[in-house]
């Protein structure tokens, strides 16, 4: 809608009295606030329902990808965040391990 209108993100937040970053952050997560899908769509002069379309698997109302951007896009930089997660929790642990035999090996000089 905003590039219809050759308008940008950063114009909207400005509009509705909010950061970039906020705005687009609220957008990204889906955590956004009704009474800013309000404004949002006040100043679009628009209804609020044009930020939803109807489920074809009869779950209601589901938000409309609001940024134009690939849902795939998330997709793939949410798995990859896990796999970094994980990688993260993996190396945690063999750095405990290496602590404690250095630990170990300390110990055992002494006796």
């Amino acid at each position: 809608m905003l590039k219809e209108r050759n308008r940008s993100l950063s114009w909207l937040a400005m509009e509705m009295g909010k950061t970039f970053d906020g705005l687009k952050l609220g957008l990204t997560r889906g955590s956004i606030k009704y009474t800013d899908l309000k404004r949002m769509a006040n100043i679009l002069d628009i209804p609020v329902s044009e930020f939803f379309e109807e489920s074809s698997d009869n779950e209601g109302w589901i938000p409309k990808n609001t940024l134009g951007e690939e849902d795939a896009h998330y997709i793939s930089m949410k798995n990859e965040l896990n796999s970094c997660k994980e990688l993260i929790n993996t190396l945690k642990s063999q750095l405990k391990d290496k602590e404690k035999i250095i630990e170990l090996l300390g110990k055992a000089k002494q006796i």
